[in-house]
């Protein structure tokens, strides 16, 4: 059987509702969670740390805007029309968790993956990200703009499919 779901409080989607207000109600497990949402470090951990909660073994998590391309663009308040709010910001911290395999594919703004480690997928996080940060939300977009290939772990569509 086939189920989409989509959450937003105030357009699309088939619950009108907030991501958080979903989770605490929500018993289903799912194949696939897909983040595109406030754009703001605390609420897209939030929605990772729900997501993971609630992902099948073998699941993949996928969070939109994780590559700004400007200053501008990851800056919140929000400032420009294209924008990624600091979602990069969390998934920076996400790639630290070990029992979690991170990448970031080149596409659409950037999409981030967490594929988690289990029963199905084996063994332990390819290519962890080793920071010694207390407060990712104090990030700096020049340590992004410095360091966004290894902190992102990007990669291309067509080495994506291969991976999942």
């Amino acid at each position: 059987m086939q189920k989409k779901i989509g959450v937003d409080p105030f357009t699309g989607g088939t619950h009108r509702m907030t991501s958080d207000e979903f989770f605490y109600k929500n018993k289903d497990k799912f194949d696939c969670i897909f983040i595109d949402a406030l754009h703001h470090y605390n609420q897209v951990k939030k929605d990772i740390n729900n997501s993971l909660k609630y992902i099948n073994d073998g699941g993949i998590v996928l969070i939109h805007d994780c590559l700004p391309q400007n200053i501008e663009a990851q800056s919140v308040p929000r400032t420009t029309i294209d924008w990624n709010g600091d979602v990069w910001k969390a998934f920076v911290e996400i790639r630290t968790n070990s029992n979690l395999n991170t990448y970031t594919c080149f596409a659409d703004h950037g999409i981030g993956v967490i594929l988690k480690v289990g029963v199905i997928l084996k063994g332990k996080n390819e290519n962890p990200l080793n920071l010694n940060i207390k407060d990712y939300k104090k990030l700096k977009f020049l340590d992004y703009y410095k360091n966004h290939y290894e902190m992102m772990n990007i990669i291309e569509y067509e080495d994506l499919i291969k991976i999942i």
